[in-house]
């Protein structure tokens, strides 16, 4: 007599089936996210290298892109007027950032929100007004920051220690995330990031900011590695902040451009949050411009 094997109860398969399903999505998406990356970064930091007018450039797109992604979120994306409003005022803002003093350029993203502003409030209660002005005020940050940051014989370094650090923080908190698992750090807000994953992501950012430190010429010490750790922070924080404004209008992606990643906004978050800390970082110390007050900071 034929033994029969052993049945397995449904709940058994299902649960293979699911492990089987999410392992597909994961190797699916790395593989796209590792074709994203290979495209990207060597633009960026291309970009980067060429200089001031360049980079200020893809920052402006960067700037117009995350701002027609928030307003669409906000749904205020086929609204023409608001739309042409925030593009034209984030184009002044960026020449202003790239040819004017940051007090001027601060003036002028006010009057930018400020015309947006009137523009949105002619289409209440169709669109939330401050959800348009903090669309604005969002992307003109990013744009005055990461401009303000590639001024100065020390810009490119200091971008590429945003960078870097950004890119290490996010790239370690998703795979140590999905490796080890463990409590959520926000469920309520983005229930797939974990403490592990913020861990693994501090340790990377603040080592591999470390070890840019040391290629522009600053010594090993802790304010670097404490100064790279803060930056790391504020990008996961920066995911955070999007992912909470995400799920305040129940969307999963900000947008579909960049493949593995959904939206500009989703791959630009943490960066933007990482590029204003350290700007305030590197106007802390005393420096012509915040990249060289990075570097003094750091011992340099």
């Amino acid at each position: 007599m034929v033994a029969r094997p052993p049945h397995r109860p449904p709940s058994r398969i299902r649960e293979r089936v699911r492990r089987l399903r999410e392992r597909f999505v994961f190797q699916r998406e790395m593989r796209l996210r590792l074709l994203s990356a290979s495209i990207l970064i060597p633009v960026v930091l291309v970009t980067t290298w060429l200089g001031e007018v360049p980079f200020a450039g893809v920052v402006l797109l960067t700037g117009l892109l995350v701002v027609y992604e928030w307003l669409r979120m906000v749904g205020a994306g086929a609204m023409l007027e608001i739309n042409a409003a925030a593009f034209v005022a984030l184009g002044l803002v960026a020449v202003s950032a790239a040819t004017q003093l940051v007090a001027v350029t601060l003036a002028v993203l006010l009057a930018a929100v400020a015309a947006t502003v009137l523009a949105a409030l002619r289409r209440r209660p169709l669109v939330a007004v401050r959800w348009v002005a903090a669309g604005v005020l969002y992307a003109g940050a990013a744009i005055i920051a990461l401009i303000e940051l590639r001024k100065g014989a020390d810009g490119f370094g200091a971008v590429v220690f945003v960078f870097l650090v950004a890119w290490a923080t996010d790239t370690a908190a998703f795979f140590v995330g999905r490796k080890v698992g463990g409590p959520r750090l926000w469920r309520r807000v983005s229930p797939s990031k974990t403490w592990s994953g913020a861990l693994g992501g501090l340790v990377a950012g603040a080592a591999c900011g470390g070890l840019v430190a040391i290629a522009l010429d600053a010594p090993l010490s802790a304010v670097a590695f404490l100064a790279a750790a803060l930056v790391a922070v504020s990008a996961e924080a920066g995911d955070l902040l999007e992912s909470a404004a995400k799920r305040r209008f129940a969307i999963k992606d900000a947008g579909s451009l960049i493949p593995g990643h959904g939206g500009v906004m989703d791959r630009v978050d943490g960066l933007i949050a990482a590029a204003l800390v350290t700007v305030c970082l590197g106007n802390l110390a005393a420096g012509e411009t915040p990249a060289s007050g990075l570097l003094a900071l750091m011992g340099r």
